[in-house]
């Protein structure tokens, strides 16, 4: 049985939602807090395997809350948010402060609850199963354990790349930070699909814009692709390359879920197959399923070169193991070397 403890303002809210968990019969809610401070007691004091956060409460928000339980007693932490611009930009903070996950409160209120229980219980079991959260110890995308941050990266042949393509899902955004943060300045075009719901992209882009030296957007259609810069999926749209004599342009557009996702990886990653065969760098991040693993696949049979993120510092070790599996990687590395493995092999310069 999964020990859960549920952090949010709403007395009807906390009802709804225990029953919609219990009544799986895979969750105990142990616990209930009405603010951040009472979620911080509850979290000290219960240790349940999973807290489930609202962002806006009294007395201390959740933001603040998050930041104190992952110094004092780090657990997964799932964000209750709205679809709001703003609750989008707090919901981006919150996952760089170590939350593993988000999850949208319905637009119809507690009532529509369990109609997102499964999506919530399947992502909870996945994290849980994970174990990767410890007394005293901080989140592996933060402080992994065993994983050495100043290890070489792998040793790769320096190649001709002319477009690098990212795909990442849960246990992103932390990823993109260690990744964008490390990244030179001088790279090649940078194409990346993060699976985020409309509204929540542009934050995530703004965020990466500010701590990196390259230039981050979120991708719009028609937009020539640069060195230097990189292209983020925009939520609820899939995202293509389309390359002509001269330059690549962005194709966004197409509603269709692919794989479960819009955007999807396999999209993108089959667009960058066909138009740049094995002048490209296919990089699969941290993310549950098994998306991206059949479009990276397809690059590797064409000559790109292709990079993992190695099990240890995956929040969720899904998407880059499938692609493993099926022979699409050509090498593994930590999540702090993976911008280094990008330089090495051609995808950027110092």
């Amino acid at each position: 049985m999964i020990r859960v403890v549920c952090a949010d303002d709403s007395p009807f809210l906390r009802k709804v939602l225990k029953e919609v968990l219990e009544a799986t019969g895979k969750v105990q809610v142990v616990g209930e807090a009405k603010n951040g401070k009472e979620a911080i007691e509850q979290v000290a004091s219960l240790k349940p395997d999973v807290l489930i956060l609202d962002c806006e409460m009294p007395v201390m928000n959740g933001l603040e809350a998050l930041r104190r339980i992952m110094d004092e007693c780090p657990l997964p932490v799932f964000i209750f948010s709205s679809l709001a611009r703003e609750g989008a930009s707090v919901t981006i903070k919150a996952l760089e402060y170590g939350a593993v996950d988000f999850l949208l409160k319905p637009v119809g209120g507690a009532h529509q609850l369990d109609e997102i229980a499964p999506e919530l219980i399947a992502k909870i079991e996945c994290i849980v199963r994970r174990n990767k959260f410890r007394t005293g110890a901080k989140p592996v995308v933060t402080a992994a354990v065993g994983v050495n941050k100043e290890a070489s990266p792998a040793k790769v042949s320096r190649r001709q790349i002319d477009i690098v393509a990212i795909g990442s899902s849960t246990g992103g955004v932390q990823a993109a930070v260690e990744v964008v943060s490390r990244l030179p300045a001088k790279t090649k075009p940078i194409v990346w699909v993060q699976h985020m719901p409309p509204t929540f992209t542009g934050s995530f882009a703004a965020r990466l814009d500010a701590i990196g030296k390259v230039r981050v957007y979120e991708a719009k259609n028609g937009q020539v692709l640069e060195p230097n810069s990189i292209y983020i999926a925009p939520g609820g749209y899939q995202m293509r390359v389309r390359k002509n004599a001269t330059q690549t342009v962005l194709n966004i557009g197409g509603v269709d879920r692919v794989n479960g996702f819009c955007p999807s990886c396999d999209v993108l990653f089959d667009s960058v197959a066909q138009f740049y065969s094995g002048n490209a760098l296919g990089v699969i991040l941290t993310g549950m399923g098994d998306d991206g693993s059949k479009g990276l696949l397809n690059m590797h049979k064409k000559g790109a070169f292709v990079i993992g993120q190695n099990e240890e510092t995956c929040v969720v070790y899904g998407m880059p193991k499938i692609a493993q599996q099926i022979g699409a990687v050509d090498t593994e590395v930590d999540l702090f070397n993976i911008s280094d493995t990008i330089v090495k092999a051609g995808g950027a310069e110092h």
